[in-house]
């Protein structure tokens, strides 16, 4: 069985779509596509009756359900319907930001915070499908390096005991540069957005996808009305 994304080729890339119940990591440069990637993911659990949850680390869902109306999925029906949820931890982002500036102790980590919530909407309101906005956000108040590369293990670790399929969305500009998180996941898929000549182009490429046939190449992508468009092309 496969979780489809709902993505045009991009499924036909991974025999079909995800393997549920894992986490997976969504990565690249700020404009490439990973907030409109996160929201196909939903929008096709949606059509098929599963829950969502968007967890919004920093924006306001607001705005992000505002921007999803300029394509053709119709976010904010599913949205009203309460087929995808939408938290917003910003507040809460705000509150670990002061108490690392103003040098005080919390009483848990962000992430232990973060994960309490997710876990409860997964149990109480049958949430199956997952998207977080963004993975360096759960790094607040973990201390030194160590101590948040072991933060983000537990939290991992525990996203997948929850039986839902999750995406984590993450900043990154650099492919030599790999975090921990992206070993801990299952899958990790990085948007390109890069100047070739005189013209933007726009890429996906499956750097790592456990248990699925795949290529590493770069796969042409398009992001029209529609959302996301990934061709069988090689950039």
């Amino acid at each position: 069985m496969r979780i489809r994304t709902g993505i045009q080729g991009f499924d036909d890339i991974v025999q079909g779509g995800l393997i549920p119940n894992r986490v997976y990591i969504v990565a690249g440069p700020p404009g490439a596509g990973k907030t409109t990637f996160g929201m196909h993911f939903l929008v096709q659990g949606a059509k098929e009756g599963e829950r969502g949850l968007y967890v919004s680390l920093t924006e306001d869902p607001r705005n992000i359900i505002e921007d999803m109306s300029t394509f053709s999925f119709n976010v904010k029906r599913y949205s009203l319907a309460g087929l995808i949820l939408f938290v917003d931890m910003g507040p809460l982002s705000i509150q670990y930001m002061n108490a690392i500036k103003n040098k005080e102790m919390m009483k848990s980590t962000y992430a232990e915070e973060i994960f309490k919530k997710i876990s409860a909407l997964v149990r109480i309101k049958g949430v199956k499908r997952i998207v977080i906005d963004s993975v360096l956000t759960l790094k607040y108040g973990s201390g030194s390096e160590e101590d948040q590369n072991r933060e983000i293990a537990r939290f991992f670790r525990s996203l997948k005991d929850l039986k839902a399929t999750s995406l984590i969305l993450s900043e990154m500009t650099d492919l030599s540069n790999y975090s921990p998180e992206h070993y801990m996941a299952h899958g990790v898929v990085f948007l390109h957005n890069f100047l070739n000549g005189n013209t933007m182009t726009r890429a996906l490429q499956v750097i790592k996808m456990r248990g699925t046939h795949h290529d590493c190449d770069m796969h042409k992508m398009e992001i029209s009305a529609d959302g996301i468009r990934v061709f069988n092309t090689k950039v």
